[in-house]
């Protein structure tokens, strides 16, 4: 794990900190310092970062880092060091505070994966704010005895840890994400010689998956079982890891969201029905934003396992307002779970709407 600390070198609360963190860490993480502007956009442009871990606030130079780091995939951790308090921000309020406020600081606080705050009193100023919901304690070694330089080092560093292991599906390459169709391909169909013969050979080898952040995205997506059974088929041996009591964030205001099956139940009249009753649910999943591949896979399987009357149920989708809905549908089947059109009872429609959703499966877990 890279990790670049940006801060201001005048302060030497925050610069004595910094170090102590660097010091304190060991080879758990590769820490940079960067006190000057020029030299953190050159760390930044030249190689790459997990996280940019931002020291106080207030610099207009900070806003710029920000934003290039972000563009660079890196994630955002914020320690005010208090410089967020009552105090600090009503002294030159009118001509300074409040436009930086308004053009970057809250922005800023608002885009951090975490903010490290570190006593009491700036958690209760945090808590007013209300920038950000994702506050986390971790005291100062170098202003109070109460917590040591290594323990403070390892409290930072299992921070780090958790933001890494949130949202991994953004983690990982194009190349991965092929990787992962393909073993949601072959556990939806329980059979490899029914997938496509080059997403077969284009698998990589074992030790060169990055299987933490697969079977962590596999855990929060809820499709480990689906995963799981590829993997067997596919041949292809997975690390051991004990996603379950791995520390993560999820986005403000998550709720996990039930099976469409479980939704609906299994009283229906026919297949058809029981369609329509399972486009009605996803409608409503899309309008609270809450559709995911699991009921992609849900919806592939169920078009794979039984049959239906495809021109009754098109007609019924039509009447109900579902079927360009329908037709997106398809399209993700085909895009994310390899669904082919011999089985589907609408045709595949892609255009900007399709897109749209697309987006919001892979970022619905985005902080």
């Amino acid at each position: 794990m890279r990790i670049l600390h940006y801060y201001n070198s005048e302060d030497q609360m925050v610069s004595q900190h910094v170090a102590m963190l660097q010091a304190s860490m060991g080879r758990d993480a590769e820490n940079h310092l960067s006190s000057n502007a020029d030299d953190a956009r050159t760390l930044l442009q030249g190689s790459h970062y997990d996280i940019l871990h931002l020291h106080g606030c207030w610099r207009n130079s900070s806003r710029n880092i920000v934003n290039i780091a972000l563009c660079k995939g890196c994630r955002l951790v914020v320690t005010p060091h208090g410089q967020l308090e009552p105090w600090v921000q009503e002294k030159d309020y009118w001509k300074d505070k409040l436009p930086k406020r308004v053009l970057y600081q809250q922005r800023i606080i608002q885009q951090a994966y975490a903010i490290i705050i570190q006593g009491r009193m700036e958690q209760e100023c945090m808590e007013h704010l209300a920038w950000n919901r994702r506050l986390v304690t971790i005291r100062n070694s170098v202003i109070t005895s109460t917590i040591s330089k290594g323990e403070m080092a390892r409290q930072t560093f299992a921070l780090y840890r958790k933001i890494m292991d949130s949202n991994t599906l953004e983690l990982l390459s194009p190349e991965m994400h092929q990787t992962l169709k393909t073993i949601l391909m072959a556990g939806i169909m329980g059979d490899k010689r029914w997938l496509p013969e080059e997403a077969v050979t284009a698998l990589p080898a074992a030790v060169s998956v990055p299987w933490r952040e697969v079977m962590l995205y596999a855990h929060h997506e809820q499709i480990t079982d689906t995963i799981q059974r590829g993997l067997r088929i596919l041949g292809l041996e997975a690390q051991d890891i004990d996603v379950k009591n791995i520390d993560h964030f999820w986005p403000d205001g998550y709720q996990e969201v039930p099976l469409i099956g479980t939704t609906i139940g299994n009283q229906f009249a026919s297949e058809n029905e029981r369609l329509i009753a399972s486009f009605k649910t996803i409608r409503k999943l899309i309008a609270n934003g809450q559709f995911s591949i699991k009921h992609l896979i849900e919806m592939d399987r169920e078009l794979r396992q039984h049959s239906c009357d495809e021109e009754e149920l098109a007609e019924s989708l039509k009447e109900r307002r579902l079927l360009k809905m329908a037709r997106y549908i398809m399209q993700l089947m085909s895009d994310l779970t390899g669904l082919t059109e011999g089985f589907m009872p609408v045709l595949p429609l892609n255009n900007r709407k399709t897109r749209q959703l697309r987006t919001t499966i892979d970022n619905h877990l985005k902080i």
